[in-house]
């Protein structure tokens, strides 16, 4: 019997086990067990015997199983006596059981087994008898033995077994070792989980960027067109600086001689050359002229190269002051 969330037990019939009760109500808890142990040793009738013990309280039933199935013996698993399957009494006195072989006659008190004797086939009264005085009862309690009792088998056996442990040192260990490997595996696939669950949540995040970064391309390609468009109106704005060239050519003809006529104009920054063609060709003429002018007064008048004009270079940015003209 037993299966994947117990141990296995052997059930070994009534024939083949012998029973004696110890009482050690009188020895402290602790001590009831090695005095048990020692006590059912002496009973047992050969070496390789096994024995069983359950406990009510300070009384210790004992089971010796005196040859062992080689199978059992060889098993790593328990084993139980069908005795302790069948369920106690309602009430106290005696009664017949039939086991797996055989009958087993016993005698209950106070709700506890005083005794227990097998019979291969039901016994006759005077066997009954006998049984009967052994467990300190009269013979007017029955002349003839009861019929015998049939039943099944109880899940949970009544003797107390927290005093021994649940399996065999083997099935402990292959206990152990499966909950050491399922821990293992629970601690794994904990840490299998949380790494998915991770990369999900990483997955939809690398998702929502991209989404975001597909809705901001625009607004950023609208941006540096703006910014372009920003620094060209700058350069419009420096390249306005100052005096417009029609103010500035107005400027320079104004003092000039009337027959004088404007033939070249190049403007570049605070540099400026103006071809003149007039009948008057000295220089010195034209530098007087614009002699306290505000801006056009640092001026450098030569011939032209055709000898058909004059050349007239302004320096915008100098200081208002007369410049001598090239000889």
């Amino acid at each position: 019997m037993g299966g994947a969330l117990g141990p296995r037990e052997w059930v070994v019939a009534r024939a083949d086990c012998q029973y004696h009760p110890f009482d050690f109500s009188e020895l402290p808890p602790r001590q009831r067990m090695p005095a048990a142990l020692m006590a059912v040793r002496r009973h047992e009738p050969a070496p390789g015997a096994r024995h069983h013990l359950a406990w009510e309280g300070g009384i210790a039933h004992a089971w010796v199983w005196s040859r062992p199935d080689e199978q059992a013996g060889e098993s790593d698993a328990g084993w139980i006596p069908e005795t302790l399957l069948r369920a106690p009494p309602v009430s106290d006195g005696p009664r017949l059981l039939a086991q797996m072989r055989g009958f087993e006659g016993q005698l209950w008190d106070e709700g506890r087994l005083r005794a227990s004797r097998w019979w291969p086939e039901v016994p006759q009264a005077d066997a009954w008898r006998r049984f009967l005085r052994s467990g300190g009862l009269g013979p007017e309690i029955a002349d003839q033995p009861p019929l015998p009792e049939v039943l099944a088998w109880s899940p949970q056996p009544w003797g107390d077994k927290s005093r021994r442990m649940p399996g065999s040192p083997a099935a402990l260990e292959r206990l152990a070792w499966t909950v050491g490997m399922g821990l293992l595996a629970l601690g794994l696939g904990w840490q299998l989980a949380a790494q998915a669950n991770w990369s999900f949540a990483l997955a939809r995040v690398e998702s929502r960027v991209e989404a975001l970064r597909a809705q901001a391309t625009p607004l950023l390609e609208a941006r540096e067109r703006a910014d372009s468009a920003l620094e060209v109106l700058q350069q419009y704005r420096t390249l306005q600086g100052g005096s417009s060239d029609f103010a500035m050519m107005s400027q320079v003809m104004q003092p000039l001689p009337a027959d004088a006529r404007l033939i070249s104009w190049q403007r570049e920054g605070v540099r400026l050359q103006a071809g003149v063609l007039s009948g008057e060709l000295d220089p010195r003429k034209y530098v007087s002229v614009f002699e306290g002018h505000p801006t056009l007064a640092a001026v450098v008048a030569s011939p032209a190269a055709d000898s058909q004009g004059m050349l007239l270079e302004f320096s915008l940015a100098a200081p208002a002051s007369a410049v001598e003209p090239t000889p």
